[in-house]
């Protein structure tokens, strides 16, 4: 039987932080994928990376740029916020700075 030895909480700590900053930088990926991919049914089309979305966050939140319909504009405002936010970036500095 082979013991493994016990973290300190300070490098469990550290460990979840990395783990947390990969989820939301999978999340950020997956926010803006989506978010392309359903302006691109309405034929707004953006390269791939995530500075190209911005272009597109701007259409979405203009609310007088009728290409995106209603109901789409209020659904992809929800994402374009929540890519705003920007978490994952939140925690680099967190990590950088410890």
């Amino acid at each position: 039987m082979r013991f493994v030895p016990v973290k300190t909480a300070q490098q469990q700590s550290a460990l979840l932080m990395h783990r947390g900053r990969e989820l939301l930088v999978r999340q950020r990926t997956m926010l803006a994928n989506a978010l392309r991919g359903h302006l691109a049914e309405f034929g707004l089309i953006a390269a791939q990376g995530l500075h190209k979305v911005a272009g597109l966050i701007a259409i979405v939140r203009d609310d007088k740029d009728e290409r995106v319909p209603s109901m789409a504009r209020q659904v992809s405002q929800l994402i374009a916020l929540a890519l705003h936010q920007r978490r994952a970036d939140r925690l680099d500095h967190a990590i950088a700075g410890s």
